[in-house]
């Protein structure tokens, strides 16, 4: 191996989850090498080209890592057992770089694709549960139609056979795709509803792929413990951009459910 493929080699297995779902182009640049080195160092290891050498190390990041070993690692990876002071810089690191990979542009895409739906179900599984539940009460506060879609194959169909071309999906998932994405995305899509995915690093390679994907690492190394801290921020700033660009709207609703309130709390 040349000197450069051995860069590229180090660079893929130190920095992976940072990498490994960039193009042979985009990776070249990134590491400071020749656009055509990342294919010529695939067909090196056999393969007919980079994007099938990406596709096998992404596959081994996402899908190969349990849960035990994932905090194994993250355990180990904190300096003498300082492990809030190594979560916050974690996190800290993430939250510092999530401006220079999704832009207010696209937070404003998603706001005004919200606001403007009739109505808007939010899909999400797992530990994507609560991000879904913040997100849906916040809708609810702002006198939006929101329609969970969570649960097995059948109690997401159930929900999802209303849907219209008026309507916005918008898909919670992170670190694997959920078996209930893709036929739940092919309906959306047939029915011509706008759809937006909020994600880590795997939601650049979910299929089928949404209108709008807000994607960022969640903190730590993909192989190791990562919190909800990331995602809970693109929501946050959804919300906030929502407020913003329709602060009549979003408001007044606001207002209505104060009185609202009061009537309920009077004896």
């Amino acid at each position: 191996m040349t000197a450069t493929d051995q860069k590229m080699v180090a660079a893929l297995l130190d920095r992976r989850e940072e990498l490994v779902f960039l193009s042979g182009p985009q990776l070249a640049e990134r590491i400071d090498v020749h656009g055509a080195a990342p294919t010529r160092l695939a067909q090196k290891l056999g393969y007919k080209g980079f994007p099938e050498l990406r596709k096998v190390l992404q596959d081994e990041m996402l899908n190969a890592q349990d849960a035990a070993r994932r905090m194994q690692r993250s355990v180990k990876s904190a300096e003498k057992g300082n492990y809030l002071s190594d979560l916050i810089a974690s996190e800290v690191t993430a939250l510092q770089n999530l401006g220079d990979l999704i832009s207010q542009s696209a937070v404003d895409d998603a706001a005004d694709a919200i606001f403007a739906a009739k109505k808007v179900f939010v899909f999400a599984q797992g530990h994507a549960l609560p991000l879904a539940q913040f997100l849906t009460r916040r809708l609810d506060r702002f006198g939006m139609t929101t329609v969970t879609l969570t649960g097995r194959g059948h109690d997401v169909a159930e929900r999802l056979v209303g849907i219209s071309k008026d309507d916005v999906v918008v898909s919670m998932a992170f670190r694997k795709q959920p078996s209930t994405y893709a036929p739940m995305m092919q309906h959306v899509r047939s029915t011509g509803a706008a759809s937006i995915l909020v994600s880590d690093l795997a939601g650049l390679i979910m299929t089928p792929e949404p209108d709008m994907v807000l994607a960022a690492p969640r903190g730590r190394s993909g192989s190791e413990f990562q919190t909800p801290t990331v995602p809970f921020v693109i929501v946050g700033a959804i919300l906030l951009t929502m407020v913003a660009r329709h602060e009549e709207e979003t408001i007044g609703a606001l207002e209505k459910l104060s009185t609202l309130f009061d009537s309920f709390n009077k004896p």
